[in-house]
């Protein structure tokens, strides 16, 4: 009598990489309608401050408020769609590049030059709000009108995260890497340790790859590792593991003693992402900084050989998709089961 094997597990098919109807269906489906982290308040710290970036092609600005608290808008005045760019609001207003239209900070239109007041309902033609969650000294934005209950999934992170108490971690600075492979490439080597001991031979140095496991939650998921004692470049603790997040669609969260590190992984094209890296530490010193910051790009420059390389690969007529290892990728499978799910 035979035995039956379990047949393998199915990888996206290589066009979720290389089509664009795809990327489209992502960018509507998923990221427009998903809680994405910005980056770390302390960017804007004195009231008037502002902080302007593109998202998924969607122009924001991020402006403190006279109260402290955060508000996020369209960079598009409500004139003819021009757009608003300082460093810092001018006498606390924001003016367009395009006509002159001024707003205060808090997206009341003021000043509609060309037009009477009496002419137009300034409370009909103030700048169009996007919902901002403060979460750990982090900005998240979710483009929805009525968007989907962060405290859900960050509740669970939180909880998760509680003995590491990330508001001791000062912002230090962004690196940004742009990346030929379409970001589910980058995601899905992020999401899996196999790669570890072949590509990035100083990370296998200081890490116990035996040890190394994956816990899968609803909506994200978390690797982790122990770190070797006396190899680690990262500050010594009792709890010597790093610890890795992925956060769908894409917000990962890499954690070690004494450093904590947001990427976030946005799609210019089909065949292209962004990934901004942000460092926190907590009391370390100048000199383990740069050496982190050192060690942690040259992974980084590891991982992108890689990606760029298989998103080659993807657009060969040679392959059309691969098969996932049940025991050592089972975050891939998680998360491209979340894209499939979201997309259709």
């Amino acid at each position: 009598m035979s035995v039956s094997k379990n047949k393998p597990i199915s990888s996206l098919p290589s066009d979720w990489y290389t089509d664009d109807k795809f990327l489209k269906k992502e960018i509507t489906q998923i990221f427009l309608k998903s809680w994405l982290l910005v980056g770390p308040e302390a960017q804007i710290s004195n009231p008037g401050d502002c902080l302007f970036q593109s998202i998924v092609d969607q122009p924001i600005i991020c402006v403190r408020q006279e109260d402290s608290s955060i508000k996020t808008f369209f960079n598009i005045c409500r004139h003819r769609a021009g757009s608003f760019e300082s460093k810092k609001s001018k006498n606390n207003y924001l003016v367009c590049k395009y006509h002159g239209w001024t707003y205060s900070t808090n997206g009341e239109l003021k000043s509609p030059r060309g037009f009477n007041k009496s002419e137009i309902v300034l409370k009909e033609l103030c700048l169009k709000s996007i919902n901002t969650k403060i979460w750990k000294g982090l900005i998240f934005i979710n483009f929805c009108d009525e968007p989907k209950s962060f405290s859900r999934i960050f509740n669970n992170v939180e909880k998760i995260l509680a003995p590491y108490k990330l508001e001791n971690f000062g912002f230090k600075k962004r690196v940004s890497y742009r990346i030929k492979s379409n970001w589910k490439v980058y995601l899905d080597n992020f999401l899996e340790g196999l790669h570890i001991p072949i590509v990035h031979p100083e990370l296998n140095n200081v890490m116990d790859y035996s040890s190394y496991n994956t816990t899968l939650y609803k909506n994200f998921s978390v690797q982790s590792g122990k770190l070797d004692d006396y190899k680690s470049p990262y500050t010594q603790s009792s709890n010597n593991v790093a610890y890795y997040f992925t956060i769908f669609p894409n917000i990962l969260f890499n954690i070690a003693p004494g450093r904590f590190q947001t990427n976030i992984i946005e799609p210019l094209n089909k065949n292209e992402c962004i990934v901004h890296f942000d460092y926190f530490f907590d009391s370390v010193a100048q000199k383990e900084i740069l050496k982190d910051i050192i060690f942690s790009d040259e992974i980084q420059k590891e991982d992108i050989f890689i990606c760029e390389e298989v998103q080659k690969n993807l657009l060969s007529v040679g392959f059309e998709k691969g098969i996932i290892s049940d025991k050592y990728e089972i975050g891939i499978k998680h998360f491209q089961d979340y894209i499939r799910n979201r997309i259709g």
